[in-house]
């Protein structure tokens, strides 16, 4: 049997010396997309990994990197780490974890399968995935000639991306946690030119928002203003202040923001001297080996060496971070006099230290925020949305939404409140804009390629990047402008996808933070590149308000029914059909058009309640809450 080399980044490709042609003994396999292409562009031949893992793999990679959300419930040494009431070891943010678990299990599988196949009797590979290899039953008899490589102990959101303009020239970078921190405390500083720091004596019966953009939800704070209700913000990520319309909106409703220098300001000594308290602690509850081997286990495969020194450099990164949050939240939640707490989300680590620590005191409502429509194929994936993990009352956008909850989750009708979106008020209120010209245009919409479903691999991106081209051609054909509007996200898949547009039209214009709502008020029709399958984007929502016909390709072999498929709101298709005559009816048909247009309404008046004035009702609800 012949030996293999096994390669995941260009590190590892440096290390075959493809001069002594070892790939014409050794069968090379690829991990992901990026070592793919770098073999294909040296026209070396090699087996891509991924190819190896079945439906059935895939679904059972991404159950158990749910089911190890909260590993560590039955550590022995799990309660000495509390502080505040609240444990260290629960801050971090579960979707992290989900990220981190579901790539590490994925690799480990995909290395199992390639071992299954063709038991090697010899692997090169490197040191990193010699961890993986070693910790697959079947390897023991394989030789593993691995390389040094060190490993990377960052993940996703230790790092940011930053991308703005300075006039028309862009500039991007990347930031570390840390330090972006740093310059979020510095900003806010010196962008708050008059006073807008809450004051727990001043401000009672205040609503506390958790990580919200004031630029998404002006007309909510602008309807409780006029309720005289206090506007609180706490946003540990991303600053509440983050440009000049935010710094307006925060004014303009007298918005406070509670300041995390100003309340931690004299509490130095007590956040050492437990900071201090729990790295003492946090060593200890890493020793427990025989614990975290057992409790990390998949189809046999105890792999917690191949996650512990990312996991450990997490905790021990943050270690401050979190106590200074504790602190925070405690001071905050002991001195306010709140009427409501507001999250978006409850999974991130503002979230989560509030509302653990409230642990229902305060009323909380988790306001949906995104297009949530499932049906009982892929329910699994709603794990996203939260509804599992929180227990007080959740704002939906309408009654799909609601009947989902009521019958498939189970959820008590007196928690679900049927609001609207607020964010899409402002949606009903615009007009489409006259155009200059009679050449149409399409506004396409690209959802990037990021992995929280365990369903995308390299052949996710090779089809993604043959449907862009594919869809360049037919619409050039047509004499149509073609306008992008990246995902928000940092996540890096939306460089491939913007270098994919580029390389085919470098004329095309590819938008990225700029709101969406700006490209809508011109566009004739919308595509969406859905790469996952299993859900819908808010996009083709904000499509649907803006009454533009819009077609949905999907980059999988199987199209689900979700309900503005099944009420005909939408064209869906898959990436592997014919769709040159489907977008020319998107866009001359106007019969197509017009049976869209209609198919919308109906399905919006089955999904969003209180079209436009959302706002209005969700802020008197809020009033109503004592």
């Amino acid at each position: 049997m012949k030996n293999i080399i096994i390669v995941e980044d260009s590190y590892d490709i440096k290390q075959i010396d493809f001069k002594q042609n070892v790939h014409d003994q050794n069968e090379i396999f690829t991990l992901n997309f990026d070592s793919h292409i770098i073999l294909e562009e040296m026209n070396i031949q090699h087996k891509i990994g991924e190819s190896l893992l079945s439906m059935e793999d895939k679904t059972k990679v991404f159950d158990t990197a749910i089911s190890l959300r909260k590993w560590y419930e039955k550590h022995p040494h799990l309660k000495e780490l509390e502080f505040k009431g609240i444990n260290i070891i629960e801050i971090f943010d579960l979707n992290e974890m989900h990220q981190l678990l579901l790539g590490r299990l994925t690799k480990l599988l995909i290395l199992k399968r390639i071992i299954e196949k063709n038991k090697p009797q010899k692997i090169f590979a490197s040191e990193i995935l010699k961890q993986f290899i070693e910790s697959i039953p079947l390897s023991q008899d394989i030789i593993v000639d691995a390389f040094p490589k060190l490993m990377k102990n960052s993940i996703f959101f230790d790092k940011y991306h930053i991308s703005y303009k300075i006039g028309p020239l862009p500039i991007s970078f990347q930031l570390k946690r840390k330090t972006l921190s740093k310059m979020k405390k510095w900003y806010e500083r010196i962008a708050t030119i008059q006073n807008v720091w809450y004051d727990e004596n001043k401000h009672d019966k205040g609503v506390l928002f958790l990580e919200f953009d004031p630029t998404r939800y002006e007309e909510l704070f602008k309807q409780l203003k006029k309720l005289n209700i206090n506007i609180i913000l706490l946003n540990q990520r991303k600053s509440a202040i983050w440009n000049s319309k935010a710094i307006s909106i925060v004014k303009k409703y007298n918005c406070k923001l509670i300041n995390e220098e100003s309340v931690l300001s004299n509490k130095d000594n007590e956040i050492s001297q437990y900071q201090n308290k729990l790295e003492i602690k946090l060593k200890k509850f890493w020793t427990e080996i025989e614990f975290l081997d057992n409790t990390f286990v998949f189809e046999e495969c105890r792999f917690w060496k191949t996650i512990k020194d990312v996991l450990m450099q997490v905790y021990s990164n943050r270690l401050e971070e979190y106590v200074k949050l504790l602190v925070l939240a405690n001071h905050v939640l002991n001195r306010a006099d709140f009427r409501c707490i507001v999250s978006l989300y409850i999974t991130g680590e503002t979230e989560n230290v509030i509302l653990k620590m409230n642990n229902n005191k305060i009323s909380n409502i988790l306001l949906e925020h995104g297009y949530a429509n499932f049906v009982d194929d892929i329910s699994r994936f709603d794990i996203f949305h939260m509804y599992d993990g929180f227990k007080d009352k959740i704002a939906v956008w309408g009654k799909i939404q609601k009947e989902y909850l009521r019958n498939f989750r189970k959820v008590d009708e007196k928690r679900i409140l049927q609001v609207g979106s607020p964010r899409h008020d402002i949606f009903f209120d615009v007009k489409k804009e006259t155009k200059k010209h009679s050449t149409k245009q399409v506004l396409i919409i690209p959802s990037p390629i990021v992995n929280y479903s365990g369903l995308t691999d390299t052949e996710t991106f090779l089809r993604y990047e043959k449907l862009i081209k594919k869809i360049i051609q037919i619409l050039q054909k047509f004499e149509i402008d073609i306008i992008v509007k990246l995902h928000p996200t940092q996540d890096p898949s939306n460089d491939f996808i913007r270098n994919v547009f580029k390389q085919n039209d470098k004329t095309i214009p590819v938008f990225h933070t700029t709101p969406i709502l700006e490209q809508l008020k011109t566009a004739d029709a919308v595509i969406h590149i859905e790469p996952h399958g299993v859900g819908l984007s808010t996009a083709i929502l904000e499509s649907l308000i803006m009454n533009i016909p819009t077609m949905n390709i999907v980059i999988k072999n199987e199209i689900f029914q979700f309900d503005c498929v099944r009420e005909k709101a939408i064209l869906t298709h898959l990436d592997s059909d014919y769709i040159e005559k489907p977008i020319f009816e998107l866009l001359f048909n106007e019969n197509v058009r017009n049976n869209l247009i209609k198919n919308t309404k109906n399905h919006l008046s089955n999904y969003l309640v209180n079209p436009g004035i959302a706002s209005k009702k969700f802020a008197e609800i809020l009033n109503s809450l004592n």
